[in-house]
């Protein structure tokens, strides 16, 4: 089983190299960290590209980095995990979760039946 949940440090990681349109090598990803205020060495960034690796998030080839998937694809299979894992993969728990024992306001009960609604007619 895949873990797509990352350290903070591997999601920096993966928006900067979100920003790039094409695969970039690793010596820019390292000048858009710096960019960033991440005074990394090249060997910091390298173990973090490692794990996003075996995570299957990225690849690099050739001295080039590229994603898998984009920040949404991400974010899905995120909540897939998270559902899956602490909710044993039912919607129903991890609302009843997210609810505890507070009442929803009637316009996030409005909206939440509107998505229920329409994942029906899917």
């Amino acid at each position: 089983m895949s873990n797509y949940l990352l350290t903070k440090a591997e999601y920096e990681v993966l928006e900067a190299l979100w920003e790039f349109p094409q695969p970039v090598r690793t010596r820019h990803l390292l000048g858009r960290m710096l960019e960033k205020g991440k005074e990394w060495k090249r060997q910091t960034l390298n173990t973090l590209l490692f794990r996003l690796e075996e995570k299957g998030v990225i690849a690099r080839r050739h001295g080039e980095v590229y994603s898998y998937m984009t920040q949404c694809e991400l974010m899905q299979k995120q909540t897939k995990e998270i559902l899956d894992n602490l909710y044993g993969g039912k919607i129903e728990n991890f609302c009843a979760a997210l609810a505890g024992t507070q009442k929803l306001p009637e316009e996030e009960l409005k909206k939440l039946r509107e998505l229920l609604d329409g994942w029906g007619k899917q």
